[in-house]
């Protein structure tokens, strides 16, 4: 029995052998439900795309590189989202086309700039995908000056345009600040990611700015930079406690913190809900379970994943960067009123 081709599948449908050769390579020129009658066809009769001969021929690897930074075997404090969840959405986002995620787990920031410096010098990709984007970020400068298409998992603030996705950082703090405030909140604690974070830097200054128009002053002893761990929200929690004048709210920058937060109640005999309260962002939902749950502003992992997938896919085509630019803003679920209530 002979192997289907091209004109296997050209033949059953009866599209041009041109037409199905630019549908099984996802060429932008074919019409989504063209393409979907050749994918149908494809698969009907078994066909199989020779990836090395398109490979030889067009110079591409079909190989889009992940870079995520991933916890060392000696690190075992939570740190919220990991890679892998990541990962899943891209992969899912490439799997209708003839890409495939590689994963490059690194263990620091310098690694991967290493990393993709070989990736671009040595064509191991033909696109980039990278996360924990800086204020001003060198990875994104060499690849843009090695015209090398990318998206990153985080905007940055002084290189030039580039393809990003992100949660709107600035409205998320605004917005979580405003409702504490109208909730007679006076003293907010920020517990912020590391300050070279771009993510870091913006949610600081809408916290200011929040603080500003409400006419209440900036504290520096109430916001903290850390790593984005349970340790982290526990420590600042038990110290920031302790201040003469201390706060009644804590904004914590994800789950993780939040819940080292919920340690830090304990250890200093504070009440949620009656001393103060804890609100946090990002993550994965699991605030839900908290006892009490609280608030948080929650973004599925899949949705910002999905889209890195498939703006990189735009960018390998040749899509300008500053058409695949996203903020996308979670949603507020609201599981306490966050009023103290010194009664309880």
């Amino acid at each position: 029995m002979q192997r289907p081709t091209i004109k296997t599948i050209a033949r059953e449908t009866g599209l041009s052998i041109a037409t199905v050769s630019k549908a099984l390579k996802h060429s932008p020129q074919v019409r989504p439900e063209t393409r979907a009658v050749v994918l149908d066809a494809a698969e009907r009769v078994g066909y199989e795309l020779n990836l090395h001969g398109v490979q030889l021929r067009t110079g591409k690897t079909y190989q889009v590189a992940a870079i995520m930074t991933a916890p060392g075997p000696k690190e075992n404090e939570w740190e919220g989202v990991e890679y892998a969840q990541l990962l899943s959405g891209i992969s899912w986002a490439l799997e209708e086309s003839p890409y495939r995620v590689s994963l490059y787990a690194v263990r620091d920031f310098e690694e991967s700039q290493e990393t993709i410096s070989q990736i671009v010098s040595m064509k191991k990709a033909d696109g980039i995908i990278i996360s924990g984007t800086r204020a001003d970020d060198p990875r994104i400068r060499l690849m843009q000056e090695a015209e090398f298409p990318f998206v990153t998992y985080g905007m940055s603030i002084h290189n030039a345009p580039h393809a990003y996705v992100d949660a709107d950082n600035e409205q998320m703090i605004r917005l979580s600040v405003a409702r504490l405030i109208e909730r007679g909140h006076r003293r907010i604690a920020l517990l912020n990611p590391r300050e070279q974070f771009a993510y870091g830097v913006v949610r600081l200054e809408s916290y200011r700015k929040a603080l500003e128009k409400a006419g209440l002053p900036y504290d520096p002893a109430l916001v903290a930079h850390g790593r984005l761990t349970p340790a982290f929200g526990r420590e600042n929690v038990v110290t920031m406690s302790a201040l003469a004048d201390p706060p009644t709210a804590y904004i914590c920058a994800n789950e993780a913190t939040a819940l080292g937060a919920f340690s830090g109640f304990h250890a200093r005999g504070l009440v949620h809900g009656r001393d103060a309260v804890i609100n946090a962002t990002d993550d994965l939902n699991v605030s839900q379970y908290f006892a009490p749950p609280i608030t948080s502003y929650y973004l599925p992992i899949g949705e910002p994943s999905a889209l890195l997938g498939k703006f990189i896919l735009r960018r390998m085509e040749g899509e300008p960067p500053d058409a695949l630019q996203t903020l996308l803003m979670p949603d507020l679920i609201e599981r306490s009123d966050d009023r103290l209530r010194p009664e309880r």
